[in-house]
């Protein structure tokens, strides 16, 4: 790593030094993916960049919890371009609670708005750089989806802990799925599905989804001050949608379209995907490169400081491969 942020000093980084390198670096908009609908992009250009990073967010999440991972990528020289996709962060919602995660059709929502941003924004801005994507979580649902569908677009594809299936709280995703279609066909797609709800701001990091405490920190605290930041959970549209998505991203089928080198992580301690479906894409796409990482909870980017060193390290690694 050329620079390393650690624990004990990056909110104080993040909040001055590292966010005045990042605000000399961005350039923000709006695309249009349908009439009336924008969805919020960053882009982060870098001198003599040797290619460009693609950036996928998770579910509830927004590119802002990205801060630290994309100033990695900018001093290891790559341009990043980043977006909150659709009901997320600054972009448009599609119901009117702001809270609420809502999508009628995974592949034609979320696919093919990165795609939209791929082609109109990454390729028109750096046309002779090679395009690299990382997704996470939902992302890495996305961004599986992407280089299924699309195969010869990117060069290499970085899935962190990919939402390929979803912990539906020890019922079977099966039943969940049939239980959301229901929900749906009897008029209550948008509602919430069971347990979930509007932001609560007392979210405790012992129950979060890291195991770094300052990392921990830094997103809460921007997204308690940040009222498009305040996201919940997804309603039984959502549900029924990203569940079929996750079984249609590691079948045998959808997998055998993929052309390009994939770099797998997989968290040890991860409360969100079934780490049967991690196995059936690797199963059924055997050239992938896999890390399994101990000690770690679904946000692997969200570790403790030798981890997060690690999991940068070889990152970069898989890129350099592309050179």
């Amino acid at each position: 790593m050329k620079e390393f942020i650690s624990e004990n000093h990056l909110i104080e980084f993040l909040e001055h030094e590292g966010k005045q390198f990042l605000d000399a670096h961005r350039s923000t908009g709006r695309l249009a993916v349908a009439p009336g609908k924008e969805i919020y992009y960053e882009i982060y250009r870098q001198d003599s960049a040797r290619g460009v990073l693609v950036l996928c967010h998770g579910y509830t999440e927004t590119c802002a919890k990205y801060h630290e991972l994309i100033y990695y990528f900018l001093q290891h020289g790559y341009h990043v371009l980043t977006y909150d996709q659709r009901g997320h962060g600054r972009s448009f919602r599609e119901v009117k609670n702001p809270h609420k995660i809502h999508a009628q059709n995974f592949d034609a929502e979320y696919v093919e708005d990165l795609n939209l941003l791929v082609q109109r924004i990454a390729k028109k801005n750096f046309p002779n750089l090679p395009l690299f994507l990382y997704g996470h979580s939902m992302g890495g649902c996305v961004a599986a989806r992407y280089i299924e569908t699309y195969p010869k677009v990117f060069s290499r594809c970085i899935l962190s802990s990919p939402m390929f299936g979803i912990q539906t709280a020890g019922v079977p995703s099966s039943f969940a799925f049939l239980l959301a279609r229901l929900m749906k066909r009897i008029g209550c797609g948008k509602c919430y599905t069971l347990g979930q709800q509007d932001f609560q701001p007392d979210e405790k990091f012992k129950k979060s989804n890291c195991t770094s405490a300052a990392r921990f920190d830094r997103y809460n605290i921007l997204r308690a001050n940040t009222p498009e930041f305040m996201l919940g959970g997804g309603d039984y549209s959502w549900l029924s949608t990203a569940l079929c998505a996750a079984a249609y991203a590691v079948s045998r089928r959808e997998t055998a379209k993929i052309k390009v080198p994939v770099l797998l992580f997989e968290a040890e301690r991860d409360a969100y995907v079934p780490r049967r479906r991690i196995a059936k894409f690797r199963k059924n796409l055997p050239g992938t490169e896999y890390h399994a990482w101990r000690d770690t909870k679904h946000e692997i980017y969200n570790s403790k400081d030798p981890i997060v060193r690690a999991y940068c390290r070889t990152i970069f690694q898989f890129l350099e491969k592309a050179q």
